[in-house]
């Protein structure tokens, strides 16, 4: 998957089947009244000279794929890498966290405190592990950018928001 207008340091945001997702997702509609479609999320790392896009996701740990990999035959959301954040810090980051276990705890966490009311929050993680979205967070973070949230609790939903619901969707097919 090519596309001329993505660049390192931009955020993909995606629909996928995850069961991490989809409990994140079921909190969330439990909380908020509605969920997001957007439960996983990346950073662009390179475009490389074929035009191959490349990220960094969190999956079982932190690893580097190809866009198309991201979440095959799903819809992927992209959204500018944020005014005034430096992209080469960002990236820098999220090459950083190649290898980097996933945080399961920090997810049931989330679902929890999603499933709860507001005035119960419990925010568990081990040490030298992330989910995605704070992944991601973390680089934008290093670049610059101020997180309005905990960035080890945040959900690809809340960047979306955060970041003004702006970008554009590549269809997965």
């Amino acid at each position: 998957m090519t596309n001329p207008a993505i660049q390192p340091g931009d955020i993909i945001l995606a629909d996928t089947k995850g069961a991490y997702g989809r409990l994140i997702q079921f909190g969330e509609s439990i909380r908020w009244k509605q969920s997001s479609r957007w439960h996983h999320s990346a950073l662009v790392t390179e475009v490389d000279s074929n035009g191959q896009v490349w990220v960094v996701q969190m999956a079982r740990r932190g690893e580097r794929v190809r866009l198309e990999d991201v979440a095959p035959g799903r819809p992927l959301k992209v959204i500018l890498c944020p005014d005034g954040v430096d992209r080469q810090r960002a990236i820098n980051f999220a090459n950083r966290v190649i290898g980097t276990k996933y945080g399961v705890l920090t997810i049931l966490s989330i679902a929890f405190n999603l499933l709860t009311p507001s005035e119960v929050r419990v925010d568990i993680r081990r040490d030298g592990t992330l989910i995605c979205s704070a992944a991601v967070a973390r680089a934008l973070e290093h670049g610059g950018w101020w997180c309005p949230v905990d960035p080890f609790q945040i959900t690809p939903a809340q960047i979306d928001k955060f970041l003004g619901h702006t970008g554009w969707i590549i269809d997965g097919k």
